[in-house]
């Protein structure tokens, strides 16, 4: 499942996007998500979400 993450930016048309996977269920999404985020926002939520490629393509596989 692939959710967009809203920030309240009023830019977010212009932000670059990428895909992350959620590490525990919050606000961003359950545990195993795959959520696209402003690339800013990726430090930020460190604790939350894991922007590794492998991170996500597992995250993609369960959902399979």
């Amino acid at each position: 499942m692939v959710l967009a993450a809203s920030t309240g930016d009023t830019n977010m048309a212009e932000a670059k996007k990428v895909k992350v996977r959620v590490l525990r269920d919050g606000e961003h999404g359950k545990c195993n998500d795959v959520i696209e985020i402003d690339a800013a926002q990726v430090k930020l939520l460190s604790d939350a979400v894991d922007d590794a490629p492998e991170a996500v393509a597992y995250a993609e596989s369960l959902a399979k």
